[in-house]
């Protein structure tokens, strides 16, 4: 049951975007706005608040997570690349949205509350961790995804994005910290360096806590827009077979395979069963991709994984 709450509280979070973008609260500019907002500021801060929580132990310990959220991420583009082989006229523009959407899914935004109420504060600290293998995926495969230009030059400068370099520096902190454990000079100084460091690092967990807020806005605006016709199109039924029940499947048999502690295969199945991921559709709001298409699995892979979820995660966890 706490599987299909959750689910719905997602859906109840997009309402709001939806009720918004009908009542003109929030336009079709607006939207694109808040979503470059979102990856240029809000979603780095969350990135920095999450890693620097993390200890070099932890890192060490766990090392395979981040690694084994890669794989799903790998298996899924591969899935998805086999998938477009049989795909009668898709075109560029289509097939990116599709490889990408096959590639990540919901691995931090909606299982963060499931995973706290199984694991506690560890499993969310551990789930944050698998998250950096998504994170690096993204922000290198799939910006060329949406790199249309061919040209690499472009798509490096895509790539070298506020997220990226923010999860670069939050692990870099992290290492300092923890192997070299820097101290603040002595007396008033010290005290003053202390009290700015804390005010950052407020700074950065209060402005990084809107992500979830604002990306249901712009999912839920955006999908207001949608003319539900496009429901009915086969590559959307594809792709939701894909995310829903083929990829979390193999994935979930393939991890098996590994020998992990408890918690660790726990949060990983987790990941692997969520449906498309929400921030898919800021993305593609940012480097304008096929927003209707990512829209519309955004919705139909959401109500399906109302089902799904909870089937998979009784096989897989029992």
């Amino acid at each position: 049951m706490i599987y299909i709450l959750q689910v719905l509280f997602v859906l109840a979070l997009m309402a709001i975007g939806f009720g918004a973008r009908k009542r003109n609260i929030v336009s079709a500019d607006g939207t694109r706005e808040m979503a470059r907002v979102l990856m240029s500021i809000i979603y780095p801060c969350l990135i920095f608040s999450s890693v620097t929580r993390l200890n070099i132990s932890a890192l060490l310990t766990h090392w395979k997570m981040p690694l084994l959220a890669m794989l799903l991420s790998v298996m899924g583009l591969a899935l998805g690349l086999l998938a477009i082989r049989f795909m009668p006229k898709i075109n560029t523009h289509r097939s990116s949205a599709f490889l990408f959407q096959s590639m990540i899914n919901n691995y931090l935004f909606l299982p963060l509350p499931l995973v706290m109420l199984l694991w506690g504060n560890e499993g969310v600290a551990l789930l944050v961790f698998a998250s950096m293998g998504f994170e690096l995926v993204v922000w290198s495969v799939g910006v060329f995804l949406f790199n249309r230009s061919n040209r690499l030059t472009q798509g490096l400068k895509m790539m070298i994005s506020p997220p990226l370099i923010m999860l670069l520096i939050s692990i870099v902190w992290v290492c300092v910290r923890d192997f070299f454990h820097p101290e603040l000079p002595p007396g008033s100084v010290g005290l003053f360096l202390g009290r700015i460091v804390t005010l950052f690092k407020t700074a950065m967990t209060t402005v990084g806590g809107a992500t979830v807020g604002i990306s249901m806005i712009v999912a839920g605006s955006r999908i207001a827009a949608l003319n539900m016709k496009k429901v009915l199109d086969l590559h959307i039924w594809l792709i939701s077979l894909l995310r829903l029940v083929l990829i979390p499947i193999v994935y979930i048999l393939l991890i098996r395979l590994f020998h992990l502690d408890s918690m660790a295969y726990g949060i990983l199945c987790v990941i692997g069963v969520m449906p498309v991921a929400v921030a898919s559709l800021v993305f593609s709001e940012r480097f304008d991709g096929d927003t209707d298409f990512v829209a519309t699995t955004l919705l139909v892979t959401h109500l399906g994984a109302i089902i799904t979820i909870p089937a998979l995660l009784s096989w897989a966890l029992s």
